[in-house]
């Protein structure tokens, strides 16, 4: 009989390893905290340019490594530049977990033909136009062109798109997600009405 191997337990964050963590930032608690609080928003942001699905909870996960590795007495010389490279591990596990799960639904509805696949694509299509054109001119612009394939690196070109509007570039990203936000709510509202049509 062969052997199921069991499910790799995931390591949490417990309080010797947040505490050790604590410890490698500053001998200060307060001062350790606020620490604490600028890696994760930098981690944040890093993974957000980088195009990840839930930035915060991977930068949750890769602080979460930091610990570990901190409370097996593993040194980390530069922290800055370790979470850099734990980040980008995290991100690059957590998009292989996402093209996995995309491959599995896609072999599910491997069932469904391509005409009806193709024309669901095209439906969906159309209800997004129908909500971009809800958009103001200047928001329906902001969003195109700030997830729009870009040919410079995707940073350089967010920094010119919050120039050219005026906005920082912590502003340009919190306008475009709300916007995202609202453009999904539209499309699956009119998904939705096109169903019970």
């Amino acid at each position: 009989m062969e052997k199921v191997p069991k499910p790799r337990q995931r390591w949490s964050l417990a309080g010797e390893a947040f505490e050790a963590l604590l410890d490698r930032l500053s001998p200060d608690r307060e001062q350790a905290a606020l620490q604490f609080e600028e890696h994760r928003r930098y981690l944040i942001t890093l993974l957000t340019y980088a195009g990840a699905a839930d930035p915060e909870h991977l930068a949750d996960t890769t602080l979460d490594r930091a610990a570990k590795r901190l409370s097996d007495r593993e040194a980390i010389d530069n922290i800055r530049a370790w979470l850099r490279g734990a980040a980008r591990m995290v991100l690059l596990e957590s998009q292989t977990e996402i093209r996995r799960e995309a491959n599995a639904a896609a072999r599910a509805a491997a069932g469904a033909s391509m005409a009806e696949l193709r024309a669901g694509a095209e439906v969906d299509h159309l209800l997004l136009e129908e909500c971009l054109d809800r958009l103001t001119a200047e928001n329906r612009s902001l969003i195109e062109r700030y997830y729009r394939p870009q040919e410079k690196s995707l940073l350089e070109a967010r920094r010119q798109l919050s120039i050219e509007f005026g906005i920082t570039s912590e502003n340009l990203r919190t306008r475009a997600l709300r916007l995202r936000k609202a453009l999904e709510e539209c499309l699956r509202k009119r998904r939705a009405q096109a169903g019970g049509e």
